[in-house]
């Protein structure tokens, strides 16, 4: 099955790499952080290069739900725990008004993402997630969030979705095509005087006097400056492979859904996820399809379990719409960070990687882009990043944690049809 986002018409006109080239930063991966720091960068007058293994938008980014949601998985509190009340409601601002600057950003520039601002939902699976919620919504609040508390009979109203105990609406986020915005991205950027390759992986990467040298197969990159931004896709080089637990996320299409099936099934194309351990979504397109996921990979080109555990979710949430066609199934691999904070790391002077988004990549990575790039260009000091710059930090056994969680989660499918 295919990825419904790869659909796209993607015009965008990439070369490979095949000379030797000088730039003042060279950034490794087309995603959102990739292209957002290029193009913030290029805004500044930089010299830009980007090279990309595969094509623009083929990792995270191009797989993502498309939902332009705030802040971290972990509350704000914790944030603030773990780096520190300074530090820690720094960031917080950052990526709670993240999802405002994305949206400006695609209005003011028209960019064709199919974007939708009319807030998601975030799903009260059980009735005791409800007081998680409500801490959840007065944390935010304090960040100048604009979430509502639903209750059962509102939640309903508003999602058509059967089993769940409550809702939290967040007013500022939306959804849009995450492909289609990350190649605008890199439209954007190339307008700016970025120069972008694609099919051009970098195997590896030099110090050589007071440059940094980046060999790909058929061509070299020369820079002052390095930004690793591949994530959960870094693929020849071996920096950041022990820095995340690998955490698959999968989703199906249907076919459009009838004037009849969409009253009954998101009327208001809010984005949704659930507050359940192994997170369920929710969302529409603009062609009205339904898009359903979970945690966890699909495992077989068929996705046949995938579909028969759609099957029983979608008969128990959405009755009212009947049986569903896939047309379309594909999953994407999200960096879990050690802390589900993204990782700012300075390998050394002057080369900088970008790891453990936790599948929040879409506003984070954006506005992490434009912090890298004032940061780079000397605007402004590492302590005035609100992102902490860390030295590399290898999470233990990775790998089997990797196995342990996506266990986890199969067996959660199958329950799923006892549970829920």
């Amino acid at each position: 099955m295919e990825n419904l986002w790869q659909q796209c018409q993607k015009t965008l006109s990439c070369e490979q790499l095949e000379n030797n080239i000088d730039t003042d930063v060279a950034i490794v991966g087309a995603g959102f952080t990739g292209l957002s720091t290029a193009l913030h960068l290029a805004k500044l007058g930089v010299n830009v290069t980007v090279v990309e293994a595969q094509e623009v938008g083929y990792g995270a980014s191009g797989r993502n739900v498309g939902l332009t949601n705030a802040g971290l998985w972990i509350m704000p509190s914790e944030t603030e725990r773990l780096l520190g009340s300074q530090q820690g409601r720094e960031l917080n601002q950052l990526l709670i008004d993240a999802p405002k600057y994305v949206h400006q950003l695609i209005q003011e520039q028209q960019l064709d993402c199919d974007l939708m601002t009319n807030g998601t939902l975030h799903l009260a699976h059980s009735k005791s997630a409800l007081s998680y919620l409500k801490d959840r919504q007065a944390q935010l609040t304090e960040y100048g969030a604009q979430i509502e508390y639903l209750d059962q009979q509102q939640t309903f109203a508003k999602s058509q979705a059967e089993g769940y105990h409550g809702a939290l609406m967040d007013l500022n986020a939306g959804t849009v095509q995450p492909l289609k915005y990350c190649l605008a991205l890199a439209r954007l950027a190339q307008q700016q005087g970025v120069k972008i390759y694609q099919k051009s992986g970098i195997t590896q990467i030099e110090k050589k006097a007071d440059k940094f040298v980046l060999n790909s197969a058929k061509g070299q990159i020369k820079a002052n400056k390095v930004v690793l931004a591949t994530n959960a896709y870094e693929q020849y080089l071996n920096n950041n492979n022990k820095l995340f637990t690998p955490l698959y996320f999968c989703q199906l299409a249907s076919e459009p859904l009838s004037k009849e099936q969409r009253e009954h099934c998101l009327p208001d194309n809010n984005g949704c996820w659930d507050s359940g351990a192994v997170m369920r979504s929710f969302r529409t397109d603009s062609a009205g399809r339904l898009i359903v996921g979970t945690v966890g990979n699909i495992h077989t080109n068929g996705a046949k379990a995938f579909k028969q555990w759609s099957e029983h979710v979608v008969k128990n949430t959405f009755p009212k719409i009947g049986k569903l066609e896939y047309s379309y199934g594909w999953s994407g691999c999200i960096a879990k960070s050690h802390n589900n904070i993204p990782q700012v790391l300075e390998l050394e002077k002057n080369i900088v990687q970008v790891v453990g988004y936790s599948g929040r990549g879409i506003a984070g990575g954006t506005v992490v882009g434009r912090e890298l790039a004032n940061y780079l260009n000397g605007n402004i000091s590492q302590a005035q990043l609100a992102l902490p710059v860390n030295k590399a930090k290898n999470i233990s056994f990775n790998q089997v944690r990797a196995a342990v969680y996506e266990i986890g989660c199969q067996l959660s499918h199958i329950s799923d049809h006892l549970i829920r």
